[in-house]
């Protein structure tokens, strides 16, 4: 009998990790909005597994994976798409916790750099930002471990500001930030939002 063959098309795509993120955290918000019992208990145990090894809590596997994130031979470790999965929810829940506003929204303008800079009123001025160096040791982290530390404390403020991400855009820029070359393009994105868009009061005018 000839060995199976692994076949390279059935890799999930940073598309398809954004889209089954954003399918599952839409659900969850929903029932939390909705103050359902089981939706926010959801949300508790995803908050426990923030920091932990993807797949190392039993009790969030129902939600951080599916078969949207894996294919036939597939290694023992975490793969990058259950990483990015596995980060994207933890810190939706997170930022989501005791909040009835939606704290997922779909679109550009809740990418994460746009978020961080609406974070400062007014200019930048000379003297770094608080949040600016947080942001900076974000986007120069040297793994993903230490992307996922510096994302929590900013995505903690955001959750203080009440200040909304896109979960699927972010998922997918933190599949991508795992291969050869996406630091460095994730990095220029989220540096874009930040620095490049207009100031988060004519934004939020132009949102109302």
């Amino acid at each position: 009998m000839s060995e199976p063959v692994t076949r390279t098309d059935a890799l999930p795509t940073a598309d398809q990790v954004a889209e089954f993120v954003a399918g599952r955290i839409r659900k969850l918000q929903h029932g939390v909005i909705a103050n359902r019992s089981e939706s926010v208990a959801a949300l508790a145990r995803l908050r426990r597994a923030a920091g932990k090894e993807p797949g190392s809590v039993p009790d969030v596997l129902e939600y951080t994976l599916g078969p949207e994130l894996t294919w036939p031979g597939a290694p023992n470790s975490p793969t990058h798409a259950e990483t990015a999965a596995h980060l994207a929810l933890t810190l939706y829940a997170i930022h989501q916790q005791a909040l009835t506003e939606r704290m997922h929204r779909d679109g550009g303008q809740f990418g994460l750099g746009r978020a961080a800079r609406r974070l400062i009123p007014g200019d930048l001025g000379e003297r770094p930002h608080p949040v600016l160096r947080r942001f900076q040791a974000l986007g120069t982290s040297a793994d993903i471990g230490e992307l996922a530390h510096h994302a929590r404390g900013l995505v903690q403020q955001l959750r203080g500001q009440r200040i909304p991400l896109d979960y699927g855009r972010l998922a997918r820029q933190l599949m991508r930030w795992q291969q050869p070359g996406g630091p460095e393009q994730v990095r220029l994105v989220w540096g874009r939002e930040f620095f490049a868009h207009q100031k988060p009061e004519q934004e939020q005018e132009q949102e109302g």
